[in-house]
């Protein structure tokens, strides 16, 4: 398909939101602590920071196998997992000591259905897929001032013309890392497959836009594999698992130096270079983040002395390629990104529970570039 301007998305249902069947009680809340004195989040784009997920499948069958289906079922499969998982429904809020925490307060996760005038095969193969990619998902931002009315969980569903759609994701980095919101993902695809199906039929949802042109010559869907596609996107994420000993405080120049020594191998890597201060942002067990200005450190000693491991990891260990919404359809083509409303670098460290006396994180590199799409 010839470069060309870009489609316009028709948007046919938005500002639905889908929040758990029960009242969390006690309600859960996660902090969100700034270790820095005098530091802005709105200056550094902190609240801004999300990570999106655009998954593309095509059509496979005549009989509820398209983005209309999988819409119409969403506000129900959606809020059964959210059952399991509500603080993914949750928004931030000021606590008591004027600090921010994410509460469950259930207000939800924002769901956009739209249409967009192209193909599944015209979109895969145009040289404007890169920006088209940025039409699939929905991220309208955090209020700074009133972060409690503003959604940090938006999922988009895209039909393409000819059949064929895509399912986008958009979440906040303060609310759940990607290994977490993979994880949720792939649990909410499982109950909306059987939710969706009585035996091997389809059932036709309550809530269901169907689009009952008849398309006339459309060509094929190229022929591809699910891949992330990272050539176009604002930032590059490397991606590094980590297995320690000892159990790190944030404090720790240990701990601060394993995250320098990922910035590093990221930018051997990359090619790239990360500023000398950045946003570092660490998710602990137990859901609370902190956020702080930081910089590399310099040398504290060998990985052997550390007693510590780091292996290159990338987005497609993440499993995004398994996660299908309607039986035996698998998403041909899988795209993931980290997102910023400036160009400043960030790293996010998610510390895991301890596992066979080992202790483990997953450290997220983003680089901005400045020829991106914000």
């Amino acid at each position: 398909m010839a470069k060309s301007s870009m489609p316009d998305l028709i948007v046919e249902g938005v500002n639905t939101t889908t929040v758990p069947r029960k009242v969390t009680d006690p309600r859960l809340s996660h902090k969100v602590s700034i270790l820095n004195e005098g530091f802005d989040t709105a200056n550094h784009g902190v609240l801004q920071t999300r990570m999106h997920i655009v998954l593309c499948y095509k059509k496979l069958r005549d009989n509820g196998d398209s983005g209309w289906h999988v819409g119409g079922w969403i506000k129900d499969t959606l809020a059964k997992a959210l059952d399991e998982d509500p603080i993914l429904a949750g928004r931030l809020a000021r606590s008591e000591d004027g600090g921010l925490e994410i509460v469950s307060n259930d207000s939800g996760v924002r769901i956009v259905e739209a249409r967009i005038p192209l193909s599944l095969a015209e979109f895969l193969e145009s040289e404007d897929k890169d920006e088209i990619k940025t039409e699939l998902v929905s991220w309208k931002g955090v209020d700074e001032s009133n972060p409690q009315f503003s959604a940090l969980f938006y999922i988009q569903v895209t039909n393409f013309q000819c059949g064929g759609y895509s399912v986008g994701i958009s979440s906040s980095l303060l609310l759940a890392d990607p290994f977490r919101m993979v994880k949720f993902l792939n649990r909410w695809s499982e109950i909306h497959r059987s939710t969706a199906y009585e035996g091997e039929i389809p059932k036709t949802p309550l809530f269901y836009a169907p689009n009952f042109a008849k398309a006339v010559g459309c060509p094929a869907p190229a022929a591809t594999t699910a891949a992330s596609d990272p050539s176009w996107i604002n930032s590059e994420t490397a991606i590094f698992n980590i297995s320690i000993d000892e159990k790190l405080s944030l404090r720790d120049e240990i701990y601060k130096h394993i995250v320098s020594l990922c910035i590093e191998k990221a930018e051997d890597h990359f090619g790239l270079k990360v500023a000398s201060n950045f946003v570092l942002i660490t998710k602990e067990p137990s859901g609370d983040a902190k956020v702080e200005k930081s910089s590399k450190q310099g040398s504290f000693g060998s990985l052997e002395s550390m007693k510590c491991e780091i292996k290159s990891s990338n987005w497609e260990d993440l499993g995004t390629n398994k996660i299908a919404f309607i039986r035996d359809n698998l998403p041909i083509e899988v795209s993931h990104w980290v997102a910023r409303n400036d160009y400043e670098g960030v790293v996010l460290v998610v510390i895991s529970s301890p596992w066979e006396g080992k202790y483990g994180m997953k450290v997220y590199v983003t680089f901005p570039r400045e020829n991106g799409l914000y």
